[in-house]
């Protein structure tokens, strides 16, 4: 009988951050968003927390999906100054 460790750690390693990177997404997303007042104009927030630049640019690849997946949940504009 083979030791099937090193394909199980494998295995985990390989699904493990995406599972990650998805589900701080869903934590963090707001799709409705909150009006932010910065730098005298207002803009949409869609993320509980960060900056306004950080995590829009780290999830972007998700939100784009996310808006075609459930369109009439997005308020706001798509572009990256909300």
């Amino acid at each position: 009988m083979t030791n099937r460790a090193p394909l199980i750690v494998a295995i985990v390693l390989l699904v493990l951050p995406p599972l990650l990177y998805v589900g701080s997404y869903l934590a963090l997303v707001k799709p409705q968003g909150d009006i932010v007042w910065r730098k005298s104009r207002p803009f949409y927030c869609h993320y509980r927390v960060g900056s306004e630049r950080v995590v829009p640019n780290l999830f972007w690849p998700l939100e784009q999906l996310d808006r075609k997946l459930r369109p009439t949940e997005w308020i706001g504009p798509a572009g990256k100054d909300d």
